[in-house]
């Protein structure tokens, strides 16, 4: 089970893990990362927000933000927030996802993670995206089991 954490750590080092993130590519060109800002996060509930930007080449046929996209948000974003809450990589063993409406395009969204259930050996987080000035109107939701290493 991760050690209790204090917001100012939580905030630490999802600070350092976003900027480890950022060094690996150009935010103008496609990446697995999206370079996430971190909005907020609270310690001891386990909570944290992220925001990312939706850009053009995220789009599907319709003309929104693409599921797989989408998904990669969601996974990144609870596999960043068990990973600072462990202190070290919680790859995923599943993640299910619910897309509810669809995600506008060139524009800031929102993802809010939540641990539900951290164990010795496997995490339970969830998450979910809305737009920032509509925070209870859930666009995509996602649950996700992340593996934890023996120390």
């Amino acid at each position: 089970m991760p050690k209790q954490i204090t917001t100012t750590q939580l905030s630490h080092a999802m600070q350092q893990a976003i900027a480890s993130l950022s060094q690996s590519g150009s935010p103008e060109l496609p990446n697995l990362y999206l370079f996430p800002r971190l909005v907020s996060c609270d310690g001891p509930s386990m909570c944290v927000e992220l925001e990312y930007d939706t850009k053009s080449w995220t789009s599907n046929p319709m003309g929104v933000v693409h599921g797989g996209i989408l998904a990669l948000m969601l996974d990144n974003s609870m596999g960043l927030t068990c990973r600072c809450l462990y202190q070290h990589p919680t790859p995923t063993i599943t993640m299910t996802l619910n897309y509810s409406r669809p995600v506008p395009l060139n524009t800031s969204v929102r993802v809010r993670t939540v641990a539900v259930m951290a164990g010795t050996t496997t995490a339970h987080l969830q998450a979910q995206i809305y737009l920032p000035n509509q925070p209870q109107r859930i666009l995509v939701s996602a649950s996700g089991i992340y593996h934890i290493y023996s120390a």
